[in-house]
């Protein structure tokens, strides 16, 4: 099944039709954000009890508290923000964790099965396996700020909240991200026509 994103017109109208009460509303936002939600979590903490439970946790304190939530256009980023919160709630308590090994560190970024599907060339599977290689290389906090932004389509000052991070903080990290990938790229590609 592929990501689902929804205009902001759509989220506030579904956010809103939750905070009302509406049963159907909150079915189809648990059905469009929880696998994002869950994947987010466990790159964060690789830990799978600690972000079921925590994901569990969040919706039900969504569920319980409605009626009191505040508006907003972007249900995504809303709710990672939430999660990010609630983990890093949960890591400080249990101490299990220091702050610098939270996951990131060893997040892999994936091509979904839905995804793999409309690969066909074997030139364009190579191509992304490489792509994927290099995104893995990149230290923990710009894996975390590509994640946010690229794959979940959240924007620059979203995933700042996201990440209790400044702006310029994040600017800079992907223009240092994106350059480390341009590098490499480039000089991959000039190997390519050397060897080619």
């Amino acid at each position: 099944m592929a990501k689902i994103f929804l205009t902001p017109d759509e989220h506030t109208a579904l956010w809103n039709d939750f905070r009302k009460g509406n049963r159907e509303a909150f079915a189809r936002i648990y059905e469009v954000f929880s696998a994002d939600l869950y994947r987010y979590g466990f790159n964060l903490v690789r830990n799978k009890q600690m972000v079921e439970d925590g994901l569990h946790e969040l919706f039900l304190h969504l569920h319980a508290h409605k009626g009191n939530l505040g508006a907003t256009d972007n249900i995504r980023y809303y709710l990672f923000r939430a999660m990010r919160r609630r983990l890093l709630d949960t890591l400080s308590r249990t101490r299990k964790y220091e702050s610098e090994e939270l996951g990131f560190e060893q997040a892999h970024f994936i091509v979904e099965s839905f995804e793999s599907q409309f690969i066909e060339e074997q030139a364009r599977i190579q191509q992304q396996q490489l792509i994927r290689s290099e995104l893995n290389k990149l230290p923990r906090r710009q894996k975390e700020i590509l994640y946010l932004i690229y794959m979940n389509g959240l924007s620059y000052e979203e995933a700042s909240s996201v990440m209790d991070i400044s702006m310029k903080t994040v600017y800079n990290t992907v223009n240092v991200a994106l350059g480390s990938l341009r590098k490499y790229f480039r000089t991959a590609a000039e190997l390519e026509g050397v060897l080619g």
